[in-house]
């Protein structure tokens, strides 16, 4: 009988697969807000005064929270190893980002720039599966 301060302990079954699944739902997830989100900032920035210069931080913000959110549900899916998965979908994410903006972008090459984007991706991504897991 495992315990631990009097409580029972059940080992959780691992299902073949289950990981692979919450981070892909993480990631449409993250794709998902991150296209609602910005379709609101379009709005705003179109129907208000504020100046056109924030777009790249605002992009940046709305990224990062989008990463944070579908990392989040794959750790809190998963339930286990959350810096890890969560740190995947987050990882994953900004390549999918990357390779839709080298459609868009013709001088988009691989770099210090490149490589940054996506160690912020995996870190940011690992916070919010740590995040899930302990929710």
């Amino acid at each position: 009988m495992n315990s631990l301060s009097g409580r029972n302990i059940t080992p959780q079954p691992f299902v073949r697969g289950a990981p692979v699944v919450a981070v892909l739902k993480g990631i449409v997830l993250a794709l998902a807000l991150s296209v609602a989100l910005l379709f609101i900032a379009a709005l705003v920035l179109y129907f208000t005064a504020v100046p056109e210069k924030i777009t790249p931080y605002l992009v940046f913000g709305i990224s990062i929270a989008a990463i944070v959110a579908g990392s989040f549900s794959a750790g809190k899916n998963i339930g286990s190893r959350g810096w890890l998965y969560g740190g995947i979908t987050g990882f994953i994410f900004v390549v999918l980002m990357l390779v839709a903006g080298m459609f868009v972008l013709d001088d988009l090459s691989p770099g210090w720039n490149f490589a940054t984007k996506l160690f912020l991706g995996f870190i940011f991504g690992a916070i919010g599966g740590m995040w899930g897991v302990n929710r």
